[in-house]
């Protein structure tokens, strides 16, 4: 090959780059391009110090790798042009080895090298295993040994994200049938490396200077929970379950002490997150990953480790854990901070929802597992649900002392409706837990687990509108439909928790509402009909005018719940009747029916 200077290599690739997008080839040979390509990897790599101008050319050539591994996996080509850069492809992995090139290139100097090699591996992977079910050797080995170094660096970060990929990739590809097995090939090997890094990231005393070396380590610990959470996924939906995959579960305080680790304040945030969605089994739901196969069959200890994460989270609970978690008074995004002006916010409600969910969660998770093994000992809800209340007041949630304790739940989660769903089904699994402790359920409003009161203050917040309960029924967003037949199944047992509920004064509220003037008209009336009477008897007390009020309000606010519900069975009956209802509503049906013959009770 006749040499070229920098400048028209880095010319004749950016035209290369074109041709590809168009879908054509360049004139020279398939042979030319692999040597030019591979000359360029090599003189990159084996500079310790790459010059400007080395590095951007570096960069365009790896840019072009990957573009060509991509074009060909998205089969988008010409039938004459994919055969030329078949060809090219073959050349470069198989004759001139690029893949090792490519792994040497993940310890540059340079991150931007570093990464880039990291990718155009990544696609190199995926293509392979989904043509021949087979990866790398030369990249997991390399893998192993980055993950066993315990300092932070620009390989390490690289490996981690390279791995990452390449599951996602895996789990994202068309092989349904296969994707178990190769992800246990993949994994195969990887194991003890990988532990190790959790132990050296994680369970090692991170706030001694002398034991961890901080410099970048910020970076490789959200890639590493990255990776923690694709094995979750692959866990989760395919059930492959290596020893790894078992980490984040048994040993799950090493991602809760990291709320006092020497660590910027988004990775702590990282680590919550990744801990709030292992517990909701919610592990790569944010990637489109497609449909999931029943891993329950495959995974016997899922349950099991379950478990130990939910009770790893009381027992730091127990220790104080709620006291070191921070919350910055604004929100935060990708580290920094938003104008709390422009979200209306005072609080990053994002770590409040994920500490209120990972122990509602991890309480759910315990108590179901007492009723499972008929165990005698008890948890108590009330403590940690108080525990909780305090920790949102000290960070600004609920600051009126007018505000009824239950409100936390419309409050925290306002903004999630997802999460939102989730926690109020969840506490009405814990308030039946702690009834059948006790024969009265007094006080239970003061630790705010009234599920009552959160179905009141959800219609509420929705104006009592059946449409958007009709909305979330039909969804697959939330969890709105079991929260929905749980609760009615509830207020089917508990004939007079609703009413007794609506005449606290505090869930009322009718003076942000229309209910305040139907009150004020009520109370105007009965004093014109009194009008007769001495003038003692017709003006009535302060105190007596706002008991009127009150009373008629929460009749009034009553009558719309059931309104609401008989609205909402309306409307599904017709839609199902029509054939126009996505599943089968019977059973929805027959609670909501219940709902009516309580109405007519109660009237």
């Amino acid at each position: 090959m006749k040499c070229l200077s920098m400048d028209a290599a880095g010319l004749d690739f950016q035209a290369i780059f074109r041709l590809l997008c168009t879908g054509s080839a360049p004139s020279l040979s398939s042979e030319e391009l692999s040597s030019r390509i591979s000359s360029c990897v090599d003189q990159t790599a084996n500079t310790p110090a790459p010059s400007v101008t080395h590095t951007d050319l570096m960069c365009l050539c790896l840019t072009l790798i990957e573009a060509i591994i991509n074009k060909l996996t998205a089969q988008s080509l010409p039938q004459d042009v994919t055969i030329f850069y078949e060809d090219v492809k073959r050349r470069l992995f198989e004759e001139m080895n690029l893949m090792a090139k490519l792994v040497s290139l993940l310890n540059c100097q340079d991150q931007l090298v570093s990464h880039l090699s990291a990718k155009c591996i990544s696609v190199y992977v995926i293509s392979d295993i989904s043509i021949n079910g087979g990866s790398s050797s030369i990249w997991r080995h390399r893998c192993a040994e980055v993950f066993q170094k315990p300092t932070a660096s620009s390989e390490l970060d690289s490996c981690l994200w390279s791995l990452t990929a390449v599951i996602k990739g895996v789990l994202r590809g068309e092989i349904c049938q296969r994707k178990r097995d190769v992800l246990m090939k993949l994994l195969s090997g990887l194991d003890a490396s990988i532990t190790s890094l959790h132990t050296n990231l994680l369970t090692q005393d991170t706030q001694d200077p002398h034991k961890r070396e901080l410099i970048n380590i910020s970076k490789t610990m959200c890639e590493f929970f990255d990776l923690l959470e694709v094995l979750s996924a692959a866990r989760l939906r395919y059930g492959v379950c290596s020893p790894v995959q078992r980490v984040i579960f048994v040993h799950s305080r090493g991602l809760l002490r990291v709320m006092r680790a020497d660590v910027e304040y988004f990775v702590k945030k990282r680590a919550l997150l990744l801990l709030k969605k292992s517990l909701l089994r919610r592990a790569g739901d944010d990637w489109a990953l497609g449909e999931a196969q029943s891993a329950s069959r495959e995974d016997h200890s899922l349950s099991e480790d379950m478990l130990a994460m939910a009770d790893g989270v009381l027992q730091e609970v127990n220790a104080g854990w709620l006291k070191e978690v921070p919350v910055k008074s604004k929100a935060s995004f990708f580290g920094g901070n938003c104008d709390v002006r422009l979200t209306g916010t005072q609080k990053d409600d994002v770590m409040l929802r994920a500490v209120s969910l990972v122990l509602l969660k991890s309480l759910e998770i315990n108590i179901q597992r007492l009723h499972c093994k008929g165990s005698q000992s008890d948890i108590d809800i009330r403590q940690y649900l108080t525990e909780l209340m305090s920790f949102l007041q000290r960070h600004g949630t609920l600051m009126s002392a007018d505000a009824h304790s239950c409100s936390w739940v419309s409050v925290v989660f306002a903004e999630q409706d997802d999460d939102m769903m989730e926690s109020s089904k969840t506490l009405i699994g814990l308030y039946l837990y702690q009834k059948s402790l006790s024969s009265s359920d007094s006080g239970v409003c003061v630790w705010g687990c009234n599920p009552h009161c959160h179905f009141i203050l959800l219609l509420r917040s929705l104006s009592f509108d059946h449409t958007v309960l009709l909305d979330f029924l039909i969804s697959s967003e939330t969890c709105f439909l079991e929260y929905c037949v749980h609760y009615l199944k509830l207020l089917r047992e508990d004939r007079t928790g609703l009413c007794n509920e609506v005449s606290v004064p505090r869930l009322v509220d009718y003076g942000s509402s229309d209910d305040s003037d139907e009150a004020e008209e009520h109370v105007s009336g009965k004093t014109d009909v009194d009008s007769g009477r001495t003038e003692a008897s017709f003006c009535p007390s302060e105190m007596v005018l706002e008991q009127v009020q009150t009373e008629y309000a929460s009749e009034f606010l009553l009558d719309k719940v059931f309104v609401c519900l008989m609205d909402l069975r309306t409307t599904v009956t017709r839609l199902h009747n029509r054939g126009l209802f996505p599943y089968n509503p019977t059973s929805l049906l027959k609670l909501l029916n219940s709902v009516e013959r309580q109405r007519n009770r109660v009237s």
